[in-house]
């Protein structure tokens, strides 16, 4: 890396530096781990890249422990971002790496709140990081790796290590490995090793010793919500963590002058960690960083979202990008109509399923299929891996309740047997998981039509994916060959096919086995999960990752949709290029909605951590996003929402003193004595005047931003600042742009005075620089401000910036006497101020003049229309539709002694952009 150990995040382009240990530390360990597991050469620079960047501007960020940078706490706090099914475990065992090549004296590793996710883990850590020679002399690894293979520790054993052992390991800079359950006991038992083995060794050994936390899926059990109602409910989890390098006696220090600690929070749906109290010990403080996925463009060299690989579609990362947007013809995700039978839906799930299953076999010819491998001995793992087809898998994710998953597989299994519900939950009650072949031949035979339309929807994919994708066309046989893909159905298929119920009934199955496994005769056998029809909820709705999901049956719905809970319940996401052709998802159309707009609200997100990494700060201020009909996350009490929509017809009621208002009113009264103006009424003008020109959404941004007043002057660094700072992030909105800033109060320090949030003039004004950056850009996170919010990332630019609007500029009068002095006497009409009522320099209403007048004026929202000869009988109270031209008019309001002060109103039209901001509030508020 090109910057040093704690200037923040400075640099654009990562540059690659080599392993400081050479060949036998532990990230050249790793490395050939990641060659000889297949992934490919330029996603292992960028794994390695990666973690570089996070090690020094992160773990190393305030330089070696015992440098004065370090905060007096010696604890350093950051998060990185992943993405859901992405690999974060491969970054997670490099940061590990590299941390103890830098001389981080123990990594602990949180490895999920479930045993099956804790062993996950533990697998993959140990199996890739601890194989380098040696390996008793070379760290202290917890549990013991050998161990876990036998049975399930206990936790009270689990970490345990004698005083020996401690010395040993400390005097002789053996780095402690541990991969602990995120679990109070285990995280107690942990605790206690540390404090009573581990640090004694390390006072003894007269050393600063550095502890690197890894936390999985962060926002898990591990975020502290600090207002909620009852402080007896915060978590315990949290605490525990903390007791890890704390003591309860000193809380907000690490337990001895010369321990370090360095808190790495690691998850895919950060919102909860990123709302949480910035006051709270494991809110990421002191840096940021987010992964990267393969894709469709990016070079691995800069710090942009994806990177382009030379494999091309078959190694990219298939997100949201890929579901619900790039493929979104295909379509990927089916919704039944709501007249649909679930039952019959679910069944014809199954059946794409099987077709899809079957398609991936005749495609790997030269490979043993579901019904023939579990026969077949291998010499080694590698061929039992590559001489068989890949696992495949499709899920069914009913509900989070346990007995509809029994229902659910109950339903599968009494289809394949041509049985009623009652009979299969019998077959399923006594242990039955393998589906009836000559069920299944018969429905082939009765249901063809069915069973032949997924082979002609898996044709026109494969035509889609080949163009979207730029791929070869993926092989479906004609439609004159399905006999030959009914025979692999009923031979290969289906004989090898499974159900499998995962969740956390006693009655459950066992956790799935996509890997091979040794034999006794010392040969290897393939994976026993090689085709699978997996009914579960909750529990794989984190971290566990089902190989070769093809099909997703998502009949879950919720009240109170919450985007990182549903976020990660998207199992379908992966490395799933080799058959994105083959994948489906059957989900309702109001759930699809929510999911395509969790996807814009995360990366929106992910642009402002990249541009956070880009920043010299250290913790520059993040939106997270949600929606109308979804908050970001459960996890936070007391979460509200915030538009940048100022709403149809803000109105600013804030107004200077009567005598402190000359500068505004000379901006006015200019305007309206140097350009024509429409009178109102028509050669009278007692009303008002309207400026016969139409200002742009830029020029009607620089005069509301040429306003100033006494006691509101928000600045450019306070809380409005900040949301506008995030705004420009997601909209990629920079120096170049005119613009940019989007946010320009007159004044440059914050001071004392009225917060008038989406009411302020530079916030209006900020909005209409927005929607004139909106027209030229497809912004994540932000929708129409329609009726039907639609995705801005799906408008028609082109019509958007036809419909942009016009604004007319109106000034409107009453019935109180002339001004007599000051700007506004000299008009070419009288300036008669309004009578108005007034309290403490604001006005107590807003529009005012509802109804039809003497003057004939309905409504001043309607002013600039009546001006100009518009038809107002027809018209609508409602917002004005998109396409419209909008007005800002400033309402001279009497403030006696002949003296008047400005009050403005803006009409803004439909059809511009907007994002809801999830901020927290205190209880009460």
């Amino acid at each position: 890396m090109t910057t040093a150990a704690g200037e923040g995040f400075t640099k654009e382009r990562v540059y690659l530096a080599p392993s400081p240990s050479g060949d036998d530390g532990w990230w050249a360990g790793y490395a050939a781990e990641l060659t000889s597991s297949g992934i490919p050469e330029t996603s292992r620079r960028v794994i390695e890249a990666d973690a570089r960047h996070i090690v020094e501007q992160g773990v190393l960020g305030a330089g070696e422990p015992g440098d004065a940078r370090w905060p007096e706490s010696r604890c350093r706090t950051g998060a990185v971002m992943g993405a859901v099914q992405s690999g974060k475990t491969a970054s997670m065992i490099a940061v590990a790496a590299l941390a103890m090549d830098a001389s981080v004296d123990a990594v602990v590793v949180l490895g999920g709140t479930r045993t099956t996710l804790w062993l996950q883990t533990a697998d993959r850590f140990f199996g890739q990081l601890d194989v380098l020679p040696a390996r008793s002399s070379r760290r202290l690894a917890l549990p013991n790796p050998s161990s876990l293979a036998a049975s399930v520790p206990d936790a009270r054993t689990a970490y345990s290590v004698t005083s020996q052992q401690a010395a040993r390991a400390v005097g002789r800079r053996r780095p402690v490995i541990a991969v602990v359950m995120k679990n109070v006991a285990h995280l107690a038992e942990m605790s206690r090793t540390l404090h009573e083995e581990i640090y004694p060794a390390a006072a003894a050994a007269g050393r600063p010793f550095h502890l690197l936390v890894i936390d999985d899926e962060a926002d898990d059990s591990s975020v502290v919500d600090a207002e909620a109602a009852d402080p007896s409910q915060v978590r315990q989890v949290p605490r525990r963590i903390r007791d890890l390098w704390e003591s309860r006696h000193r809380p907000g220090e690490t337990a001895a002058p010369d321990l370090y600690a360095t808190y790495l929070a690691y998850t895919a749906t950060p919102q909860a960690t990123f709302l949480q109290d910035a006051d709270n010990p494991l809110a990421p403080r002191d840096f940021l960083a987010s992964l990267r996925t393969p894709g469709p463009e990016g070079d691995w060299e800069d710090r942009t979202s994806t990177y382009r690989v030379p494999e091309g579609p078959r190694s990219w990362y298939t997100g949201g990008e890929i579901y619900y947007r790039t493929l979104a013809d295909v379509p990927m995700c089916i919704t039944p109509e709501p007249a649909d039978d679930p039952q019959e839906r679910l069944v014809d799930t199954v059946r794409g399923y099987l077709v899809a299953s079957a398609l991936r076999v005749l495609r790997a010819k030269d490979r043993a299929g579901p019904s023939t491998a579990p026969a077949l001995s291998f010499e080694n793992f590698s061929s039992a891996r590559d001489g068989v087809v890949g696992p495949m898998s499709m899920l069914v994710h009913p509900s989070s309740a346990t007995a509809h998953h029994f229902d659910s597989a109950a339903s599968v299994l009494a289809w394949a047997a041509g049985l009623d519900q009652g009979a299969g939950r019998e077959l399923l009650n006594r242990g039955e998981r393998s589906l009836s072949i000559e069920g299944v031949r018969r429905d082939l035979e009765t249901r063809a039509t069915e069973w032949r339309r997924w082979l002609e929807d898996y044709r026109r994919s494969a035509d889609v994916v080949a163009v979207a994708m730029e791929m070869p066309r993926p092989f479906v046989p004609p439609p004159d060959e399905w006999d030959a893909v009914v025979r692999v159905i009923l031979d290969e298929v289906v004989p090898g096919t499974t159900l499998a119920v995962i969740n956390s009934d006693a009655n459950a199955d066992d956790r799935p086995q996509f890997s091979p496994t040794p034999a006794e005769d010392g040969t290897w056998r393939a994976a026993t999960n090689l085709s699978t029809i997996f009914v579960s909820g909750n529990v794989m709705s984190r971290g566990l990752t089902l190989e070769g999901l093809t099909t997703t049956y998502f009949s879950r719905r919720s009240d109170e949709p919450l985007a990182d809970t549903q976020m990660q319940m998207q199992r379908w996401f992966g490395y799933r290029g080799a058959y994105i052709d083959l994948c489906r998802v059957v989900l309702a159309e109001e759930q699809l909605r929510l999911f395509e707009q969790y996807h814009e609200n995360d990366e929106a997100l992910r642009r402002e951590v990249l541009a956070a990494m880009r920043s010299p700060a250290s913790r520059p201020p993040l939106s997270v996003l949600q929606g109308r009909q979804f908050l970001a996350t459960g996890k936070i009490a007391n979460l509200r929402s915030a538009p940048l929509w100022p709403g149809p017809k803000p109105f600013l009621r804030h107004m200077n003193p009567p005598d402190r208002d000359a500068d505004n009113l000379e901006v006015v009264a200019d305007l309206f004595r140097s350009a024509p103006v429409i009178q109102v009424p028509s050669g009278d003008g007692r009303r008002g005047l309207v400026l016969e020109q139409y200002f742009s959404l830029l020029e009607l941004a620089d005069l509301l931003d040429s306003l100033v007043y006494e006691r509101h002057r928000p600045g450019r660094s306070g809380p409005e600042a900040e949301r506008w700072a995030s705004v420009e992030n997601q909209a990629d909105i920079g120096p170049d742009d005119r613009e940019w800033p989007l946010y320009r109060p007159p004044a440059e320090d914050e001071s004392e005075g009225a917060r008038l949030g989406t009411s302020s003039p530079y916030w209006i004004a900020a909005y209409l620089r927005l929607w004139s950056a909106a027209l030229v850009r497809r912004i994540p996170g932000m929708v129409t401000t329609d009726d039907f919010p639609v995705p801005w990332t799906l408008v028609d630019l082109d019509v958007k910036s036809r419909e942009q609007p016009r604004f007319s500029v109106g000034l409107r009068f009453g019935d109180s006497e002339p001004l007599s002095g000051g700007p506004m006497a000299a008009l070419r009409v009288p300036a008669r101020p309004m009578g108005r009522e007034v309290d403490h320099d604001e006005l107590k209403s807003g529009w005012g003049a509802r109804g039809v007048g003497a003057a004939g004026i309905r409504g001043d929202e309607f002013f600039d229309l009546r001006a100009r000869g518009v038809d107002l009988r027809e018209l609508s109270d409602a917002p004005r539709p998109a396409g419209s031209d909008g007005q800002l008019l400033f309402h001279l309001v009497d403030r006696e002694e002949g003296r008047a002060s400005l009050a403005l109103g803006v009409v803004l039209p439909l059809g511009g952009p907007d994002n809801i901001q999830a901020f927290r509030s205190r209880p009460g508020r």
